[in-house]
């Protein structure tokens, strides 16, 4: 049994300066204003998921700076609270499987040198796997500092460790089980994919033969590449967009070359997805990662804004895409989003017993002058009650509905 996410911890991480938790539902909301630190949250996980498994494994960098087609910062000390230049942070992440629990933590600090040479170490690391738990702590700063390397059998043993990543090169040298459990972390990692905001499409036509597999993109780029060249995911992708939009989508295809076709009830004839409007193209991305998730295995899956670029009223067929298309704690989704209607809809199948309360967790980000960005924890009940929300927030909705409900009354009784 693969590894699943369950809680990641950070502490120091831009907005962060504080430990924060998140613990991970099968799906799990991101709200809050704007610029109140819920995309830096969002990105954490492919941050952690560079850092266990880095493109470049000869590079000496704890924490690549670009990870998954996301670039998080310029340089590291855009990663730490207040941009410090001798700042560190600190990430964590705990994992079960059928071996059980794992967790796994590191301080990662930037350092100056006396040449004025600015380095990235990792200062201390943690693992835990069940009963068995070893530590590491970096002695100095120097480049060929010894790390002081602790367990239940062996206390404070001078070693000297490489580094890939946030992982040691040769994990066995620390114990067998080490090897065992960085090799599931690695797996797990690889699995991870986030899309962000905005999207965009390759452009036509497309190219299948030079592309199988299929790589994905955080931008969703081979969106439309995927789908030419998987005939039961182009199926699917054709029925939502018929019943979500009235709209037709047929992949043309003439020798090797394909083109993304689009007509709705209002068009003539058949034009290019991308010339058909900016809501058709830019979801088709979140509909090929939420079709596609049941058969990506272990990992998470992040959107950033699924319903961008849509009419509101479309917004809860996007939901329920999402909700459909959920694979549980094996691969959690994390979505991201300023729609009343994504946290509506998901209240909605609770109460109507599609869903249960405990598959769904709610994070409110906001932004506080003496504590930076703080994240408050919402469970929704099996009626779809939430047990507790921030005063003010979304409550347009509910207001406009009372007003008219007032304005029929008071005209019922005029009337009567």
């Amino acid at each position: 049994m693969a590894l699943e996410l369950r809680k990641l911890s950070i502490k120091r991480y831009k907005g962060y300066s504080e430990q924060t938790d998140l613990e991970l539902a099968p799906l799990t909301i991101l709200v809050g204003a704007n610029n109140s630190g819920k995309t830096a949250l969002a990105q954490v996980i492919q941050l952690l998921a560079g850092g266990f498994d880095p493109v470049d494994r000869k590079a000496s960098e704890p924490l690549p700076l670009e990870s998954g087609g996301l670039r998080h910062g310029e340089v590291f000390r855009d990663l730490v609270t207040g941009q410090n230049v001798h700042g560190h942070l600190s990430l964590s992440a705990s994992f079960a499987d059928s071996r059980g629990e794992l967790s796994i933590s590191t301080t990662v600090s930037n350092v100056v040198l006396p040449d004025n040479r600015s380095v990235r170490q990792i200062s201390d690391w943690q693992l835990k796997s069940g009963d068995e738990e070893i530590k590491v702590k970096r002695q100095g700063y120097e480049s060929q500092a010894k790390y002081s390397v602790s367990s239940q059998r062996e206390n404070h043993e001078l070693q000297s460790i490489d580094w890939q990543g946030l992982l040691p090169r040769e994990p066995s040298n620390l114990a067998d089980w080490v090897g065992m459990r960085v090799n599931d972390i690695k797996v797990w990692a690889a699995g991870v994919r986030h899309l962000c905001c905005p999207r965009s499409l390759i452009q036509q036509p497309l190219n299948a033969s030079k592309s199988t597999p299929v790589p994905f993109s955080s931008d969703g780029t081979f969106a439309s590449l995927t789908l030419a060249t998987d005939d039961k995911l182009k199926e699917s992708v054709r029925k939502w967009y018929r019943d979500t939009f009235g709209a037709s989508v047929e992949v043309e295809t003439q020798g090797k070359y394909s083109e993304l076709m689009v007509g709705t009830q209002h068009s003539s004839g058949m034009v290019q997805l991308m010339q058909s409007g900016q809501g058709l193209s830019h979801v088709l991305p979140v509909v090929v990662m939420a079709l596609t998730a049941n058969k990506e295995g272990v990992g998470v899956d992040v959107i950033e804004h699924p319903e961008a670029e849509l009419h509101p009223a479309a917004h809860g067929q996007v939901a329920d895409l999402l909700l459909n298309n959920l694979v549980g704690v094996a691969r959690p989704m994390v979505i991201e989003t300023h729609s009343e209607m994504m946290l509506l809809r998901a209240r909605r199948w609770i109460a109507e017993e599609k869903l249960s309360a405990k598959d769904v967790l709610i994070y409110w980000i906001d932004k506080e002058s003496d504590h930076g960005s703080t994240v408050r924890k919402i469970t929704i009940n099996q009626t779809g009650d939430l047990d507790s929300w921030p005063e003010g927030v979304f409550i347009e909705s509910y207001e406009e509905i009372l007003a008219i409900r007032r304005a029929i009354r008071r005209r019922t009784e005029l009337r009567g």
